[in-house]
């Protein structure tokens, strides 16, 4: 970037430049031209670990503006040159736009995101208390913010690649430059046409080249979203099945090997009231030692652990009596803990109807465990209702100290399951690719306990 700050290279030539590196990466990455750019350098639903070579060119100009206009030395404050850029973009005015908006930011004060109280957000510092640094950082991230903005406007009006910004309820996911050198190269091609709807389906091929766009199965237009979850006869074939049940499996182990070294640990310590350490005159304070974080098997070494797949799944009769299957039932006889696993893989913008699917489905067992209020043999009981739907499955992962490990990850399994799965269609759950997908999505979901603890 050191030529395109200290040379005057106007803006339609980096421009330029930028449409030429564009098409290398998406030869490189094999994806197809009609791709958006906003696909590329976007942080929408995926991103990518490539920068737009205009923002950075921006962000530079922006750098130096700064720090020529407003120097220390009052000499260099006189002779700062006028950036040269062109006519279409101008140092100088994004610059007077990112005060303002600073400036305006200060006005407005700490806006709250979520559902989190008053003051539990991130900080950031104010414009008027900042540093001549801090403020050069706040312009530069303010230009890179409102590039970004731009970005996401342009998606809005694009019917096909803007699908994803009416998505809700999908955590965001960012790939490193490791993951994309640990992937394979149709993988990481895969993930990105199936996310901008760019996938050779025969509705796109109808769009691109006029071929038939009826599905080979049932004769209705063919378009992602039917492939992956609307086609009745690949759902009758169980080629949906196969699908969910390869996710599960995954699922399964990560959490049997889990289950399996958190009941063979010694009995859990009981937990001690937080007490202040007080330091003796002239004596330095004690290092603190590495914080370790709790997780939800750590209350009991008696853990079991039921999966429908082979074996039709038979609810633990000293819990509860039903004749509802979920995919995966973990439970805890003696703290009187009890897990309930569904998982599903619905289209990104069915997440929330199908997570309220589930939730009312199971909800009759939820109440009545918490009127049973606990197992026979166990003196002590608590009765509550945990729901952990709140968030997409890497947050539920995490809560059992199953995410990140990279070797535990259901993910990187679900990479080496053979290619030759994908068979149809070869959608994007039926590969290794979709797996991986849904699995970082957070496509599966989980359910209730007997402790009256909620997590967030």
């Amino acid at each position: 970037m050191w030529p395109l700050t200290v040379y005057e290279i106007p803006m339609t030539k980096v421009e330029k430049l930028e449409r030429t590196v564009s098409s290398y990466i998406k030869k490189w990455l094999g994806l197809p031209r009609c791709l958006s750019n906003i696909g590329l350098y976007g942080h929408g639903a995926l991103e990518l670990p490539v920068s737009s070579l205009t923002e950075e060119y921006k962000c530079t100009k922006v750098r130096l503006n700064m720090t020529l206009t407003e120097s220390q030395d009052g000499m260099i404050q006189a002779a700062a040159p006028r950036l040269a850029t062109g006519r279409k973009w101008m140092p100088s005015e994004a610059v007077q736009q990112a005060k303002s908006a600073l400036r305006h930011g200060d006005i407005v004060g700490q806006v709250q995101h979520g559902r989190g109280g008053f003051g539990l957000g991130t900080s950031r510092p104010t414009w008027h208390k900042a540093t001549s640094t801090q403020r050069r950082k706040l312009v530069v991230s303010q230009v890179r913010h409102q590039e970004e903005a731009d970005r996401c406007a342009k998606a809005v009006s694009q019917s096909k690649q803007g699908q994803w910004t009416s998505w809700e309820n999908l955590e965001h996911r960012k790939l490193t430059w490791k993951d994309l050198w640990e992937m394979e190269g149709r993988q990481i091609s895969f993930i990105i046409r199936a996310t901008y709807d760019v996938l050779p389906t025969p509705k796109n091929l109808h769009q691109w080249f006029g071929e038939d766009p009826s599905c080979a199965l049932c004769q209705t237009p063919a378009t992602l979203r039917h492939i992956l979850t609307g086609c009745k006869t690949s759902l009758s074939q169980g080629r949906y099945t196969w699908r969910h049940n390869q996710v599960l499996r995954q699922l399964a182990i990560t959490l049997e090997g889990r289950r399996t070294t958190n009941n063979a640990l010694p009995p859990p310590m009981p937990r001690h009231s937080k007490t202040t350490p007080f330091v003796r005159a002239g004596q330095p304070p004690a290092k603190p030692s590495a914080r370790v974080e709790a997780t939800l098997l750590d209350t009991a070494r008696d853990w079991r652990m039921q999966v429908d797949l082979e074996q039709r799944l038979i609810f633990p009769p000293e819990i509860i009596t039903t004749n509802l299957r979920p995919d995966l039932v973990l439970w805890s006889t003696s703290q009187k803990l009890l897990f309930i696993v569904e998982l599903t893989v619905p289209w990104e913008a069915a997440v929330g109807e199908a997570y309220e699917r589930k939730r009312l489905k199971y909800s009759d067992i939820a109440a009545e465990a918490e009127q049973r209020a606990g197992v026979p043999r166990c003196s002590r009981s608590r009765s509550g209702v945990e729901v952990l739907l709140q968030r997409p499955q890497p947050s539920f992962l995490r809560g059992w100290e199953c995410e990140d490990r990279p070797s535990d990850k259901p993910s990187n399994q679900c990479q080496r399951l053979p290619n030759e799965a994908a068979a149809g269609y070869g959608s994007r759950e039926r590969t290794p690719t979709g797996l991986l997908n849904d699995q970082i999505r957070g496509k599966s979901r989980g359910g209730h306990t007997w402790d009256a603890r909620r997590r967030r």
